[in-house]
C-alpha cells in the first residue's frame, strides 16, 4: 500500500514532467474567461466604445495570427536551444531546464491567449455584424496580447542566456543548493550521522523494491509511526538516488512478533520509486549534472579544459555547503537509544569523492584542471565535519597529487 506523500510524489512528477498539461490548463482557462466576459461583461456604450463586431473578428484575427507567429518563434528556438544544450552541455541539463517553471508560464500564456481568442470568435458569430462588440472583451484580447508579446521577449533573453558556459554552470550549482535544502527539509525529524554500522539479526525479514526505477523519498514520519506498532528495527539499504529493481532486496526489518504481508507492503510504501531521479530533492543527481557538463568540456571533441575548470570550482563551493548541512545515514532511535529506523544516505566526502574522481580520470592530463582538483580536495580536508569525510578527501587529494606528480600533461595556468 503506497503512502500518500507516495501518490502525491506521482502527481507532482507528473505536473513536472508533462509540459503539455499546462498547455491544457492555460486553453481551459481562455475558454471560460472568454465565456465568462462575454456573458457577464458590461454592454458598450456607442458614445465612447464604436469597434463592431465585424471589426472585432478581424481584430482577433490579426491578433490570433500574432499569437501563432510569435509561438512558431518561440518553438523554433527551443528546438535550437535543445539541440545546441544536448550536444554542449548535458542531455541531462537539458531535463532540467524543461522541467523549469518558466516553460510552463509560456506555454500557458500562449494557449490562454490563444483559446481566448478562438472562443471569443466564436461566441461573436451570434450577433449581428454590424452590432457593438463587448468591450470588455476587447480589452482582455488587447493586454492577453501585451503579456504574451512580453513573454516572448523574457523567453528569448532567458534561453540564450542559459547557452552561456557560466550561467549554465552557476545555474546548476543554485539547484543543488535548492536540493540540499529540500533534502534538509525531509530530514528535519530525523538524527544524521557519518556511518553507522548494524548486524543484521538471523530473523531479519527483507524489504524488496516494489517496481524498477530510482529510489526519490523514504518518508521515515511514516515508518516511524508504523515502529511504535512493532518492536525492532527497520534498515533501508537503498538510499535516495538509488537504482533498484523490482523484487529486489532494498532492506531488511526485523520484529518480536512476525510480520503479516500486508505490514511488509506498509514498510515498503514509505519507500517511493519512480521511473526517473527527481532533481529537486536528489542531491546526487544535480551533482551529476554539473559533472556531466565538465565531462563533456574535456572530452577529445571539445577540448576545453577552461570550463572543466569552473565545473571544479562550482563543485567546491558546493561541497563547501554540503558541508554546512545534514549529510549522511538517517536515524531514529527509541527511548533507550537504540536506533529502530535505519536509511543509508552519502555524505559530503562521498559526493566530493565521486565527483572528483571522474573530473580527474577525464582531465587529469591537463595541469589547469588538476590545479584545481587539488583545491576541491584540500578545501573539502578542510570543512570535512566527519573523520570520515576527512579520510576522503585526503585520498582523493593523495591521488591528485599522485597523478600531478606522474603525469605529463599539458602545462599552464588557470587565469
Amino acid at each position: 500500500m503506497r503512502s500518500s506523500r507516495g501518490v502525491l510524489d506521482d502527481i507532482t512528477t507528473a505536473l513536472e514532467e508533462n509540459q503539455e498539461i499546462t498547455a491544457i490548463g492555460g486553453a481551459i482557462a481562455g475558454a471560460f474567461l472568454a465565456t465568462a466576459t462575454e456573458r457577464y461583461g458590461a454592454e458598450a456604450d456607442p458614445e465612447t466604445f464604436a469597434i463592431t463586431v465585424e471589426q472585432a473578428r478581424a481584430s482577433l484575427l490579426s491578433a490570433l495570427a500574432l499569437v501563432f507567429t510569435g509561438l512558431s518563434i518561440v518553438l523554433a528556438l527551443t528546438a535550437l536551444t535543445a539541440g545546441t544544450m544536448a550536444s554542449k552541455f548535458s542531455p541531462r541539463l537539458l531535463r532540467m531546464r524543461l522541467r523549469g517553471g518558466g516553460n510552463k508560464w509560456v506555454l500557458g500564456t500562449f494557449a490562454l491567449t490563444a483559446s481566448f481568442i478562438v472562443t471569443s470568435q466564436l461566441l461573436l458569430r451570434s450577433r449581428a455584424g454590424d452590432a457593438l462588440a463587448p468591450p470588455i472583451t476587447m480589452m482582455v484580447s488587447v493586454i492577453l496580447l501585451i503579456v504574451t508579446g512580453i513573454m516572448i521577449i523574457w523567453y528569448i533573453n532567458r534561453t540564450l542566456q542559459s547557452l552561456r558556459v557560466d550561467q549554465a554552470v552557476r545555474w546548476i550549482g543554485k539547484r543543488i543548493v535548492r536540493a540540499v535544502k529540500e533534502h534538509d527539509h525531509a530530514l528535519r525529524h530525523d538524527e544524521v550521522v557519518a556511518e553507522l554500522d548494524i548486524e543484521r539479526p538471523s530473523d531479519a525479514v527483507d524489504l524488496v523494491a516494489p517496481d524498477h526505477g530510482h529510489v526519490v523519498r523514504v518518508d521515515t514520519d511514516r515508518l516511524s509511526t508504523l515502529m511504535t506498532r512493532h518492536q525492532g528495527c527497520v534498515v533501508i539499504e537503498s538510499g535516495t538516488g538509488s537504482p533498484v529493481i523490482r523484487d529486489e532486496p532494498i532492506g531488511w526489518i526485523s520484529t518480536s512478533s512476525p510480520l503479516s504481508r500486508h505490514d511488509l507492503d506498509e514498510f515498503v510504501g514509505c519507500v517511493t520509486v519512480t521511473k526517473t531521479r527527481d532533481p529537486e530533492s536528489d542531491i546526487g543527481y544535480t551533482i551529476s549534472v554539473l559533472v556531466d557538463i565538465g565531462l563533456m568540456a574535456l572530452s577529445p571533441a571539445v577540448n576545453d579544459p577552461r570550463t572543466g575548470v569552473q565545473c571544479t570550482e562550482v563543485l567546491t563551493e558546493v561541497c563547501a555547503e554540503l558541508s554546512l548541512h545534514k549529510l549522511g545515514v538517517r536515524t531514529r532511535r527509541n527511548a533507550g537509544g537504540t536506533p529502530t529506523i535505519v536509511v543509508a544516505g552519502d555524505t559530503m566526502g562521498d559526493f566530493l569523492d565521486a565527483a572528483g574522481r571522474q573530473l580527474l580520470l577525464y582531465g587529469g592530463d591537463d595541469r589547469t584542471v588538476t590545479a584545481a582538483l587539488l583545491r576541491l580536495g584540500r578545501q573539502g580536508q578542510r570543512f570535512a565535519t566527519s573523520d570520515r569525510d576527512r579520510q576522503l578527501a585526503r585520498a582523493f587529494t593523495d591521488d591528485v597529487e599522485s597523478k600531478r606528480t606522474s603525469g605529463s600533461g599539458s602545462q599552464g595556468r588557470a587565469w
